[in-house]
């Protein structure tokens, strides 16, 4: 179905919030037939936007009768296809869309996509900032920008869009086809949703369907699961690894692309071994489009990251400071630990839930001290005494940033990464990382 022939079609939107908003705003403009359905209670704003939309609209269940004469459902990614009114659809043959693919029919514009189980929000945030250096126009959209069909309307033939895509999302896709597409790594995550591990990655793999030898696909060389999903895809498949010889690697502490070198790793604002995976993704995902090499080096010394992962929050007193408020696990923290090579004075703990802390060791052969904060900060010091590193133990944010500026030095690393849900002393780690930055900020005088 193109866009062209929505009018009078009638088409089922279910789901309300922000893409459910977008779509129907967008449906009624092609002038089909909308009915909004939403098994809950919308906000009431929502209600309000629906009502001078003039749709028919069905709130607090799903009925089966939504289905008669319906040839096209939009749907919430959230909502599960296991639902009954879904699963009748999936019988009689109704296409079943996301607003993605809405998105995709309704512009011109080129898309490069972005997905993972990880690192999709700094990877898209950066090739966004790094697209933006170009002639092109640039437009951000997907779960961390505006909904994709509002951007799409606004984007001319010419304009590249850039998104990052849950499975969710991708589960919905039809004809979706981006020029340059990334799938950073897959681990299992949204099972509830999708059943086993084996479904999610299907999901996932979807990005890169439609492609055709003239896009780009780019993955991670060091995922197993992701080389394999890959070696169907018809795009040309460029391969990046910050361990192993790859099109997008590291060599003697300088990225490489292809053939071309762009910055020492020590040079780049963002920290982890993460994000400069992320780095190396975005770099090989950017490539066609021409951006100067000044440019490209330039974004990469001043982008710090999106806020609370890994974050570069700047240098104080000689010392570059970094919040990972995020970091709510070891995998987390893991990588953010190994992601330097300057000696780290190293903020963590929080919440305690009985978590084995014992997989952090090898991550830190960099920490030079160890900062404990709140409940599990004497096992975290208990960590650090067994890896023979020096520790202190506190419990107000304010001291522990003071303790971490009286043990360092300049040259040194601050790192906030807790490795611990934020919940014994806040309600979010959103409000941990302000905390620290506010913290660090008032410790450290102006930044550098």
């Amino acid at each position: 179905m193109k866009i062209s022939e929505l009018d009078k079609k009638k088409v089922l939107v279910l789901g309300t919030a922000k893409s459910g908003i977008a779509a129907t705003h967008y449906l009624v403009q092609a002038g089909a037939d909308v009915t909004v359905n939403d098994g809950g209670t919308p906000s009431v704003e929502d209600v309000e936007t629906l009502q001078t939309l003039k749709v028919e609209t069905i709130f607090g269940s799903h009925p089966l009768s939504l289905l008669e004469g319906v040839e096209l459902i939009v749907k919430n990614p959230g909502i599960p296809y296991q639902i009954p009114l879904l699963q009748a659809a999936l019988a009689q043959g109704i296409p079943i869309w996301t607003e993605v693919e809405l998105a995709y029919r309704a512009t011109g514009a080129s898309w490069v996509a972005i997905t993972g189980s990880n690192g999709k929000t700094t990877t898209t945030t950066l090739v966004h900032e790094l697209l933006r250096r170009g002639q092109a126009r640039v437009h951000l959209a997907g779960n961390i920008g505006f909904p994709a069909v509002e951007i799409a309307q606004q984007a001319q033939a010419g304009d590249v869009i850039v998104i990052e895509l849950s499975s969710f999302q991708l589960m919905g896709i039809d004809a979706f086809q981006p020029v340059s597409a990334a799938f950073l790594n897959l681990s299992p995550a949204h099972l509830d949703y999708h059943g086993d591990v084996a479904s999610y990655a299907e999901a996932k793999a979807r990005i890169f369907e439609n492609m055709e030898a003239s896009g780009r696909l780019v993955v991670n060389a060091d995922d197993r699961h992701v080389m394999q999903l890959s070696e169907q895809t018809a795009a040309q498949r460029l391969t990046f690894s910050r361990k192993q010889s790859a099109y997008a690697r590291v060599e003697d502490g300088m990225i490489i692309i292809g053939e071309t070198p762009v910055l020492p790793v020590n040079e780049l604002a963002l920290g982890g071994g993460h994000n400069l995976e992320n780095v190396l993704a975005a770099l090989t995902l950017i490539e066609p489009f021409d951006i100067a090499m000044t440019d490209i080096q330039d974004v990469l010394r001043t982008f710090g990251g999106v806020a609370h992962r890994t974050e570069y929050i700047g240098e104080f007193k000689g010392r570059k400071v970094y919040n990972d408020s995020k970091a709510t696990n070891n995998v987390a923290t893991e990588a953010a630990l190994s992601g330097f090579t300057a000696p780290i004075v190293w903020l963590c703990g929080g919440l305690e839930r009985g978590a084995d802390l014992s997989p952090l060791r090898h991550a830190m052969t960099h920490v030079k001290h160890v900062i404990g904060l709140g409940e599990t900060g004497q096992r975290f010091a208990e960590l650090a005494e067994q890896q023979q590193v020096a520790a202190t133990i506190t419990q107000a944010m304010e001291e522990a940033v003071k303790a971490a500026f009286d043990v360092s030095e300049p040259g040194d690393i601050i790192l906030l990464s807790p490795a611990s849900a934020s919940w014994d002393q806040y309600k979010t780690y959103e409000e941990r990382g302000e905390h620290f930055i506010r913290s660090v900020q008032e410790q450290g005088g102006a930044v550098k």
